[in-house]
């Protein structure tokens, strides 16, 4: 990277905990994981989005093939996301779910076999895996080129830049050519808005909990949270890794379901303000010889 690439590197102002540290604070939240944190795949639309978003835009609809391998890294505890995959796509073939938490795996494990839907979602080719996202052909090296689809919902979610540039790396790696990777990605320009539209979340300002050149970090205590990316340096960074970009959109959150999130969580009480991120479509472009 030259001189001029530095600009959109975010450096670190923190203390980065140790990986196993990371994990031990991971599984203390999925301990209790809809008290310590918010799921927003609970919202059928959200999951909907990624695997079959409509009838005008069928080009991003997952193909319901056997051929078909989907990755979904940082999977959490919850399953809304693989029922709804598999709701829309009953004859997918291998669908990959992994974790840097083990508790999380053995969670969602644990409720997919429990998961009462149908006979199709409790005999389906599912797999759970404890693996590390910036490791992942370091831990798998098959998975290289192995995906078709790879599906994030706010899981790109370490505190450090450089953690996940290389988890975006590891999933380019891990597609096949011509594999999309469909996600969700946080944005500081929702939490500035925040801000400035409420004055008891202005301090976010102030004390430098958003902070445009270096984007941000949520939940501002800092714990397990995440960088809320600004578009232009989100975008740079698929450029840096490979991807070409065929979507890049504002998706708004103003279902029931996350409105009454924001509420819960940030008591906002406006049916006009609600959680907007960005819905990011990729393709790992096949290279000619």
């Amino acid at each position: 990277m030259n001189q001029n690439n530095y600009k959109w590197l975010i450096p670190s102002r923190r203390t980065s905990p140790s990986i196993d540290q990371e994990r031990e604070d991971w599984d203390e939240d999925h301990k209790d994981y809809s008290k310590n944190v918010f799921s927003v795949t609970q919202d059928p639309a959200i999951c909907k989005t990624l695997i079959h978003p409509s009838s005008q835009f069928t080009g991003y609809n997952i193909p319901d093939s056997p051929e078909i391998q989907v990755l979904i890294p940082g999977c959490g505890s919850k399953i809304y996301l693989q029922e709804t995959l598999l709701n829309f796509c009953p004859h997918i073939g291998q669908v990959y779910c992994t974790d840097l938490s083990p508790l999380a795996i053995e969670k969602a494990q644990t409720k997919w076999q429990q998961s009462d839907s149908n006979d199709r979602l409790n005999n389906s080719p599912l797999h759970f895996e404890c693996i590390d996202s910036t490791k992942i052909t370091e831990q798998k090296p098959a998975w290289k080129n192995k995906f078709d689809y790879i599906l994030i919902v706010n899981s790109v979610l370490s505190l450090e830049d450089e953690l996940n540039r290389e988890m975006l790396k590891e999933f380019f790696k891990v597609l096949k050519p011509g594999g999309k990777l469909y996600g969700f990605f946080p944005t500081v320009f929702f939490l500035l808005e925040i801000a400035h539209l409420y004055p008891d979340k202005a301090h976010w300002i102030t004390s430098g909990v958003i902070n445009i050149p270096e984007s941000a970090s949520y939940p501002p205590n800092g714990k397990n949270g995440q960088i809320h990316y600004t578009p232009l340096r989100l975008n740079r960074i698929f450029k840096e890794v490979g991807f070409k970009r065929l979507s890049f959109e504002i998706y708004f959150g103003d279902s029931d379901i996350l409105i009454n999130a924001l509420k819960e969580y940030e008591g906002i009480d406006d049916p006009d303000i609600f959680s907007w991120e960005f819905l990011v479509r990729l393709e790992k472009e096949v290279t000619q010889n």
